[in-house]
Formats: structure tokens, C-alpha cells, sequence
């Protein structure tokens, strides 16, 4: 094994630990898949409204509109998300 590779392995094991609680990585998938869902369906959406037969302005109309629902369903997942980085970022404090 390289030199460098060792020492960094032996440097590696000397630093303490960092562990989340339990529940914070279910939490973190949870919510990352459910925004995922979110801004899937999202992006559909915008691409049937693009190819739709529908005239420009209204497309803009809609368009507007489904970016606004999408921020709005969107914001209380965010505000979890907050949530929980600051209960991490508070565990190594």
C-alpha cells in the first residue's frame, strides 16, 4: 500500500466520529423524494403545456400559473428540509 494512502487511512481513524441521530437520514430521503415527485411532475407539466396547440399567451398564462402552484407546493418541503439541516448542523456543534 502507498505511503500516502496509509497515512491517510491512520490520519482518517483519529478524527472523531460524526453521527447523525437516527432519524435524520429517513427524514433527508424522505423529503429529497418527495421534491424529486414534486418537480417531476412539475416538469410533465410544463412540457404538455409546451406542446400544446394552445396560443403563446396562453401558454405564458399557464405556465405562470403551474410555477406558482409548484413553488407553493414545494415550500413546506424546503422548510423541513431547513429544519432538519439546522437539527445536523446542530449535532456537530
Amino acid at each position: 500500500m502507498p505511503m500516502d494512502v496509509e497515512h491517510l487511512r491512520i490520519q482518517g481513524s483519529a478524527r472523531p466520529e460524526r453521527m447523525y441521530p437516527p432519524d435524520i437520514l429517513p427524514q433527508l430521503q424522505s423529503l429529497l423524494a418527495d421534491l424529486a415527485d414534486i418537480d417531476f411532475t412539475c416538469e410533465k407539466d410544463l412540457e404538455r403545456i409546451r406542446r400544446s396547440p394552445t396560443g403563446e399567451d396562453h401558454k405564458r398564462t399557464m405556465v405562470a400559473a403551474l410555477l406558482l402552484r409548484h413553488q407553493e407546493q414545494r415550500a413546506p418541503y424546503v422548510e423541513e428540509l431547513t429544519a432538519l439541516q439546522e437539527r445536523m448542523r446542530a449535532g456537530f456543534e
